[in-house]
């Protein structure tokens, strides 16, 4: 006895149909006008004024009022000082029984002055100065919208077509498996 076994191997067959997508698109716009920009600068020049008058004052070159008023005082001032010169050699004189030659120290006194030394031409003071700065005054232009300052823009938006084909798989039996089967005598 013989037996005999013959196969047929199943083949599947796919056939595809690929996806298309297509897509189309128009660009977007943007459209901006802007005015001019404008805007208002004005400028206060810078002072600086110099004064030399207490310098000069101190050589001798003063207002008249100034040189009256120093000149009042400085009098007063000597006065002052003559009536204290007299009183003390007055109370000298008086004590002339102490001892001493009052009389003759007095002489010597005024024969020779202690003289203070004065200043000379160079002024102690300095200038002074008095400056003002300058200024910038800025003026920006007036808002008429306020959410657009000075420009105005309109978006104009793109277009965009989408076309999208789906793709396809199909599976189908090309070959049915087969199984054969034989027994000889």
């Amino acid at each position: 006895m013989r037996l005999e076994i013959s196969t047929k191997p199943g083949i599947i067959g796919i056939k595809t149909t690929p996806g298309e997508l297509n897509i189309e698109s128009t660009p977007a716009e943007l459209k901006v006008r802007q005015e001019i920009g404008r805007i208002s600068i004005k400028t206060k020049k810078p002072k600086l004024e110099i004064s030399q008058y207490e310098a000069m004052a101190q050589m001798g070159y003063k207002k008249p009022s100034d040189a009256a008023a120093e000149l009042a005082q400085i009098g007063k001032q000597k006065a002052l000082e003559y009536i204290a010169a007299k009183t003390e050699e007055g109370r000298r004189l008086q004590a002339i029984e102490k001892g001493g030659n009052p009389i003759r120290e007095i002489a010597i006194d005024k024969a020779w002055p202690q003289k203070e030394r004065q200043g000379g031409f160079t002024p102690f003071a300095g200038s002074s100065f008095h400056a003002e700065p300058a200024e910038i005054i800025i003026t920006p232009p007036e808002v008429k919208n306020a959410v657009h300052i000075g420009y105005e823009a309109e978006f104009i938006p793109g277009k965009v077509n989408i076309e999208y084909r789906r793709g396809q798989v199909n599976i189908y039996m090309r070959q049915y498996p087969e199984v054969k089967i034989d027994i000889a005598l």
